[in-house]
């Protein structure tokens, strides 16, 4: 009998320690993701604001932002690509003329937070509303539209329905895989109850 009590103690305690592992794994775990994917004070307001003026999920722009500037309004890409969200200054002035009816926008203001995430974020909405599927939106935002629209009108890349198989360009494809992973990390971490 007593050997029998010593076992359902021995049990209750491996049972007990392996719960409490289990926390304490799943805390540090939410911390180092939490470390990575940052949500910074400075720029929550005008990320909140923006996604809801142009529709978009908060946390796919918590996502772009991260991924392409690190949360840096000074941030120039190899490319040439500039700020929060990494706009080119030809993409700039597209943007500006296309969604604003503005003629020649300043070069300066895309290192202005405030606009950077402005058109930025308008961009991302046309894009979506353009090819209305996430993963098409974020590939013509790294890649381009143009771009985006040869590999949909390119018949060997579309499967039975039309529809894009995969994305051809290896970039793009890593590029749009960080995204959609950062941006379920952001519901998971901020926006899940």
């Amino acid at each position: 009998m007593r050997w029998n009590v010593q076992r359902v103690v021995a049990l209750l305690l491996l049972l007990a320690c392996s719960v409490g592992f289990g926390f304490a794994f799943d805390a540090v775990a939410t911390f180092v993701e939490q470390r990575q994917h940052p949500r910074p004070t400075e720029w929550s307001v005008l990320i909140e604001e923006n996604a809801a003026r142009y529709g978009i999920p908060e946390m796919v722009l918590w996502a772009i932002v991260n991924e392409g500037s690190g949360f840096s309004s000074n941030a120039t890409s190899k490319s040439g690509k500039i700020g929060l969200m990494q706009l080119s200054p030809a993409e700039f002035e597209q943007i500006a003329l296309e969604l604003f009816a503005i003629d020649s926008p300043d070069p300066r203001l895309l290192y202005d937070p405030a606009t950077n995430l402005q058109y930025g974020t308008a961009w991302l909405s046309h894009l979506y509303e353009t090819y209305g599927i996430w993963e098409l939106a974020y590939a013509a935002y790294f890649a381009g539209a143009d771009t985006v629209d040869g590999w949909l009108f390119d018949p060997s890349l579309l499967d039975e329905q039309g529809i894009l198989k995969q994305i051809p360009d290896p970039e793009t494809e890593a590029y749009v895989n960080r995204i959609q992973n950062a941006v379920e990390l952001y519901r998971k971490l901020y926006y899940t109850p």
